[in-house]
């Protein structure tokens, strides 16, 4: 790996694998190349496309002007240079990475702004941000896209662009503030790259016109959750990141979809959690909880292998969240002592997004409608949105640390809308010109995300083992993103669950969550409240695997047989997961939807190449099965999850494709399978 620092304001960024050279020259900064060094191929289409663009102070600006020639005289028309290039340092990074920084001088405003870009040796791609200062006066930021490209495998003609994490095909030119990640698609060079975007929910955009000279365009909304930062005097802003990353296979080849993964990964803070089954109260149950139950429930998730055991909504009454000592006589000290004595980890449900546990109070730090009035919470209009961006934060830092205190929390799950909601029940961001922590309206929904990092952080500096879940309500989009993976440790993405069979089974959730696991980090997803219960308990057990395994039901109704069956997939997947967490995601039926009349299943593995399979008959007629494992380099030996073997299998086999019986008698099964050399 090397970056490379040229004469004549020439940088290369690359590796062994990737390539990317950057040119700076009195009409500013852009990208002349893009080379994807596995087969030499040269990816930029237009060299001249300014590198990134924003609007300073009511400037619109762009990092590179070329002279053009005049469409009526057939003049050379000037184009002075906005950038005045500084200097160059190339620094240290995580995990072998090195980070080039270019330094520019802004010339129509009195700002700086350092160009980023990150590279690591066995990436073939690189991220990229901004970093702006303000070097005398306020600074305001707005119309930004931090990374331009022009450049594509081959001819944008001949190549298609995906969006729904890579399972949807957009249309040629489009414009999105609903993708974090983009890919194109050359079938006929069967090669491509991925760009992803780490703005948070609604702030991210993307616009791409490849019959422009941007090409392909990322960076924050300008429209429904504008984006403006109001910066002041010698401070900085770090801009989201851009995710570029080349490969040479399949457009849905899963050994590079965890590559990606693995390059989303590495821009996600480092948790203590390790991808453990979670045990939640809310369903069946809802705010039907009591002591007496929860500590039978409790005793009965340690048996099953849970390692964590949350109390979702129905431990406090509307009075400042006081516990309801009518259902906890002793408190939650006692379920929480309770759970650590039996060997899990203890979570909290609490609301941050409205006045829900204490309706009415502290009016001032409620979120504004255009009307000026407090933010509904819904269509009742019962609570009242709570802004983030207001001393509301300071209060959420408090409460949660009085919580954490009382009770030894080791995760909470936090919920409720804020910024916006996930349901389109309300609007964006606060109209509000008092609040401590933004300006108005037009800063209001950023600087609400803003807020969320800073009190997230501030809790992990006092406490750095506490895992932080902010919802999907929370967060305020549906679909989990780069950006909400950023600021949640594990993201509670929906609450889809098995409570009403004529609405949805394991099937449809296990079809939902593939989608969501395409190309994100799977075991930062908590992907349903399925219910380990009833006749199905052993396969709803089997189905959150798919991300962070977690779950809820009535394990009081557990059969014999499941309570046996779940144990013993716990402690195999503990004592795999616990050697090297399973973070890689291998689909067994690639990415195809599947109906109730097929079979579908999931492999997870490590780096190494063990980790275990999760195969679902349906209503599949046959015990036998075709299984396609194409990323072993070495034999695999499969066993069932306490410990008889089921058959060795060499990587030429597995990637032809081999017939096993595992379904035979059973409608799941986990099966565990160790590399061989």
């Amino acid at each position: 790996m090397a970056i490379v620092v040229g004469e004549n304001g020439q940088f290369v960024v690359g590796n062994t694998l990737f390539r990317r050279e950057l040119k700076v020259d009195e009409y500013g900064l852009r990208t002349i190349s893009i080379v994807n060094r596995s087969n030499g191929r040269e990816y930029v289409r237009r060299p001249d496309a300014a590198e990134f663009q924003v609007t300073l102070n009511g400037q619109l600006t762009y990092s590179y002007h070329k002279p053009e020639y005049h469409i009526l005289d057939g003049n050379l028309t000037t184009a002075d240079a906005e950038y005045k290039f500084i200097d160059s340092e190339i620094i240290s990074g995580s995990a072998g990475s090195e980070i080039l920084k270019l330094t520019f001088n802004v010339t129509k405003v009195n700002a700086s702004v350092k160009v980023c870009y990150e590279v690591y040796p066995d990436m073939p791609g690189a991220a990229k941000w901004l970093e702006f200062t303000a070097e005398n006066g306020e600074l305001h930021i707005k119309q930004l896209f931090f990374e331009v490209l022009n450049c594509c495998p081959g001819e944008f003609v001949d190549a298609d662009f995906y969006l729904k994490h890579g399972s949807v095909r957009s249309q040629p030119m489009f414009a999105t503030s609903d993708e974090d990640i983009v890919q194109v698609h050359n079938r006929e060079l069967n090669e491509g790259l991925y760009i992803g975007n780490t703005a948070p929910g609604p702030m991210r955009h993307f616009m791409v016109y490849p019959n422009w000279t941007s090409g392909i365009s990322c960076g924050y909304n300008m429209s429904s959750a504008d984006f403006n930062v109001y910066l002041p005097a010698s401070e900085t802003f770090v801009s989201g990141r851009a995710l570029m990353m080349l490969y040479q296979g399949m457009q849905d080849e899963q050994n590079i979809r965890n590559r990606f993964r693995e390059m989303v990964r590495r821009e996600l803070p480092v948790t203590a959690d390790n991808g453990e089954p979670m045990y939640c109260t809310w369903v069946p149950f809802m705010l039907n909880i009591n002591e007496a139950l929860l500590l039978d429930l409790a005793e009965r998730a340690a048996k099953l292998g849970f390692k964590y055991f949350v109390i979702d909504d129905g431990w406090f009454i509307s009075d400042n969240w006081t516990v309801d000592r009518d259902k906890f006589p002793n408190g939650l000290e006692v379920i929480a002592d309770r759970v650590k004595a039996l060997g899990m980890k203890f979570g909290l449900w609490y609301n941050i997004g409205n006045d829900y546990g204490a309706p009415g109070t502290r009016p001032e730090d409620n979120a504004l409608d255009f009307h000026n009035e407090g933010k509904s919470f819904g269509f009742a209009g019962k609570y009242t949105t709570r802004c983030m961006a207001s001393k509301h934060r300071d209060f959420v830092i408090d409460k949660l640390t009085e919580l954490t205190e009382r009770y030894n929390v080791d995760y909470f799950k936090l919920d409720f809308s804020s910024v916006c909601s996930p349901y389109g029940m309300m609007p964006y961001g606060c109209h509000s010109t008092e609040h401590a922590y933004h300006r108005d309206y037009s800063d209001s929904a950023f600087e609400q995300y803003r807020a969320m990092f800073y009190f997230k952080n501030s809790m992990k500096e006092r406490y750095p083992e506490l895992v932080i879940d902010f919802s999907f309500e929370t967060f305020g989009t549906e679909a989990p993103s780069i950006g909400a993976l950023q600021l949640s440790e594990l993201h509670h993405i929906t609450n889809l669950n098995t409570m009403q069979p004529k609405v949805a089974n394991a099937l449809k959730i296990r079809n939902t969550i593939y989608n969501f696991s395409n190309l994100l980090p799977v075991e930062r997803i908590l992907g349903s409240l399925i219910c380990i219960e009833g006749e199905h308990g052993l396969e709803n057990f089997l189905t959150p695997f798919t991300g962070a395994p977690l779950a809820a039901g009535d394990l009081r109704t557990l059969s014999t047989e499941d309570i046996a069956a779940i144990s013993a997939v716990s402690s195999a997947w503990e004592t795999l997961n616990q050697a090297e967490q399973l973070t890689s995601f291998y689909r067994l039926r690639g990415s195809k939807y599947i109906e109730n009349s097929d079979w579908d299943g999931f492999a997870r593995f490590n780096s190494i190449g063990n980790g275990m399979l999760f195969i679902f008959k349906n209503g599949y007629a046959e015990a036998e099965i075709t299984l396609q494992l194409d990323y072993a380099v070495q034999s695999l030996t499969f066993c069932d999850t306490i410990g008889n073997e089921l058959g060795t299998y060499s990587a030429e086999q597995l990637k032809a494709s081999i017939a096993v019986d595992w379904l035979q008698d059973v409608t799941c099964r986990a099966v565990v399978f160790e590399a061989k050399k």
